[in-house]
Order: C-alpha cells, then sequence, then structure tokens
C-alpha cells in the first residue's frame, strides 16, 4: 500500500499524509521568486534605462494614461542584493502582517564589485490592479529614487488614513529623466489622479461605474466631513463661561437702554426748554442737560 512506502532516502519525514504533503510542497513552490507575486499578482519591471513599465509573462508595455488603484494593504519593506548584474537574494516583508526583517550585514552573499553596484539596497513593493486591463501586478523596487517616490506615495496614505479621509490612490505609472555621470536615466513617478473612500471602493463592483465620477463624489465626501469636523471643533465656553458671557451681554445691553433713555430725556428736556423760551424768559428752572 502507498501509505506503507518508506521514504527511500531515510530521514524522519512519514509519506503517509500525501495530501498534507501535497499541500505543504505547494506553498514552498509559492515562496519561490518565480513561482507568483504575492496575492496572484503579475510581476512588474521598470527599465530606468528606458523608462518602460512592463507586467507579466508576455512583458505587456504599461502606458502613462492606465489608471491604477493601489492597494493600501500590500505595502512591503525588504531588502534587494544585486550580484552579477542580477538579483542574488530578495527579502520583502509585508508591513502590516509580515515579520520584520533584520537589515542584512554588508558582506553577506559578498564579496561585492561596489563600481559595478553590487550589494545590499533597501526596498518597497505593493500590488495595484489596472482599473483599465483588470491586471493585478507587483511592483517593486529598489532605486534611491524610485524608493523615495514610492514612500511619498505610502505616506500621503497614511495621512489620509489618520484623518479619516478617501485613502485608494487611482494613479497612473509614469517616469521622469534625469542625468547621472553623464548618461540618461529615468525613475518612476506615480501621478495620482485622485482617491476613492470605502464607498467608491464597493461602487467598483458595478459594471458601469465611472471613476472619474467616484473620485468626485469621495473628494465631495471628504469636503463634507471637513467641513463638520471644523464646526464640531469649533471651541464651546469654558465652565461659567456661556453664563458670564450671558452676563457680559445684559449689562452691555443695560448700558445701552440706560444711554438710550438718558438721550431720549435730553432731547425731551430740550424740546420743553425750547417751547418756555417763546412764553417767558430764561429762568432757573431750565434744566441742564448732558449727553
Amino acid at each position: 500500500m502507498a501509505n506503507d512506502i518508506a521514504n527511500p532516502f531515510g530521514g524522519s519525514t512519514s509519506m503517509a499524509n500525501r495530501q498534507e504533503m501535497a499541500k505543504r510542497a505547494a506553498e514552498s513552490a509559492n515562496k519561490a521568486p518565480s513561482a507568483g507575486a504575492p496575492n496572484g499578482s503579475e510581476y512588474m519591471n521598470f527599465s530606468g534605462k528606458q523608462g518602460r513599465y512592463t507586467i507579466g509573462k508576455d512583458k505587456r508595455e504599461i502606458d502613462n494614461d492606465e489608471y491604477w488603484l493601489l492597494n493600501v494593504g500590500s505595502f512591503e519593506d525588504g531588502y534587494i542584493c544585486w550580484k552579477g548584474g542580477k538579483p542574488a537574494s530578495t527579502r520583502m516583508s509585508n508591513i502590516y502582517t509580515g515579520e520584520a526583517l533584520v537589515t542584512p550585514a554588508s558582506d553577506e552573499l559578498g564579496p561585492f564589485n561596489e563600481q559595478k553596484g553590487e550589494g545590499w539596497y533597501q526596498a518597497k513593493g505593493w500590488v495595484a490592479k489596472s482599473l483599465d486591463e483588470g491586471e493585478q501586478g507587483y511592483f517593486k523596487n529598489n532605486s534611491v529614487s524610485g524608493v523615495a517616490e514610492m514612500a511619498e506615495m505610502i505616506s500621503e496614505v497614511s495621512a489620509r488614513l489618520g484623518a479619516g479621509k478617501s485613502c485608494w490612490p487611482v494613479f497612473a505609472y509614469d517616469k521622469e529623466g534625469f542625468e547621472a555621470q553623464g548618461f540618461k536615466n529615468f525613475k518612476p513617478i506615480f501621478d495620482v489622479k485622485g482617491w476613492l473612500d470605502d464607498e467608491a471602493i464597493a461602487g467598483l463592483g458595478e459594471d458601469d461605474y465611472d471613476i472619474e465620477e467616484l473620485m468626485t463624489e469621495s473628494a465631495a465626501r471628504d469636503e463634507g466631513e471637513v467641513q463638520e469636523k471644523v464646526a464640531l471643533s469649533k471651541p464651546s465656553p469654558k465652565r461659567g463661561g456661556r453664563k458670564e458671557a450671558d452676563a457680559q451681554a445684559k449689562a452691555l445691553q443695560a448700558k445701552a437702554d440706560k444711554e438710550a433713555a438718558a438721550e431720549a430725556e435730553a432731547e425731551a428736556a430740550a424740546e420743553e426748554v425750547a417751547e418756555e423760551d417763546e412764553i417767558t424768559p430764561p429762568s432757573k428752572r431750565r434744566r441742564r442737560t448732558a449727553r
């Protein structure tokens, strides 16, 4: 029987539960760099020399007018080791659910030819889905400029998450040229077109959704919430402050009433004096009025 077959190499591995072995083997295979990107995505590539993005085994070229939705739960940090013109080791971990990675020693997997750019480099990665083509791509980068651009995007997502605003960016993969050591190179640029909130994300499930409308509606909801928060954040009177304010208002009103009464009295007296002047000469009965 199959369950009775021993491992011809010996050792302690049981050959009895073949289904469990198949499961563990599949898990191990999926950890290989060529077995597949996170979440079933296709690998993406960016050429710093050509300024060209490609995705998948057929290397479909990505235009800068293609809209992508970034998965804000997919952010990865890690390290990539370059040696012999190719990555010798890649260690990436999800910032929310993965294990913290230890910074590799500078000589690990060495020696390195630094003049050829060999060695360990900090890297970042994420998953995004094309809203035009439906493909899901895993993008990672270890260039200084690329990591800085990715960090800027992640920082904006962080700020929006903290503020309770729309936090799902819709963007386009773009590029920007620069010169280094006399050579023309390109760095990745992530051109944000707008942001979606959770309600708009749910709207993506509809067949006839309009991404521009969803971004506009999300922005309007953000603006409404901001105005509401501003109204709620206006300082209320401190304890006793409202009573104090009411008392001050009453005092000012009483003062105004008193001044108005005095003015009316003065006007009445002036009219009375004027009327008496027409009848009799001035006398001690005439009032001295002051305003």
